[in-house]
């Protein structure tokens, strides 16, 4: 087993990919003005979340998905054709 509890270089492609689907997904979500700040309470369905704060999740988690999903299959493309290299252990 390596460093960090990783097992080979494809596990950390794929968290490091799923850390940037996150980020940019959570970071895309705002807030509307009629939510109270502390503790954040914008009604149903689970308080926390109301239902256009949901979709915002959904849609901008799909579209990070296929943002990096893609660039992700891209670059494995080109590394596998020798478009690409990447750098020596």
């Amino acid at each position: 087993m390596g460093k960090y509890g990783l097992t080979d270089s494809r596990e950390c492609e794929k968290n490091v990919s799923g850390a940037f689907i996150v980020v940019r997904t959570l970071s895309r979500v705002r807030v509307p003005a009629y939510c109270t700040a502390a503790p954040l309470d914008c009604g149903d369905p689970t308080g926390y979340f109301d239902w256009d704060m949901i979709s915002q999740l959904v849609f901008n988690g799909l579209e990070s998905v296929a943002l990096f999903g893609g660039a992700a299959a891209a670059m494995e493309l080109a590394y596998s054709k020798k478009w690409l290299s990447k750098f020596p252990n």
